[in-house]
């Protein structure tokens, strides 16, 4: 069985949570500051948000703004 990379993961995870705790995360280590304040990362995190979003209105567990 192939092994997952612990960066992978990590980044699997740090894309899940809400922005205000990536700001925060990035001033863990130098690391983590570039991996957080990169484009690839902060384009899969919104990507993810707004898919999330478009669920969440598919299943109505929120009013869509735009219909009256």
């Amino acid at each position: 069985m192939d092994q997952i990379s612990f960066d992978v993961v990590m980044m699997e995870i740090l894309v899940r949570l809400p922005m205000k705790s990536i700001f925060r995360f990035r001033s863990v280590c130098k690391k983590w500051y570039e991996d957080l304040s990169s484009f690839e990362f902060l384009q899969r995190h919104t990507n993810r948000v707004s898919n999330r979003v478009d669920e969440l209105l598919e299943q109505g567990m929120f009013p869509d703004p735009f219909v009256i």
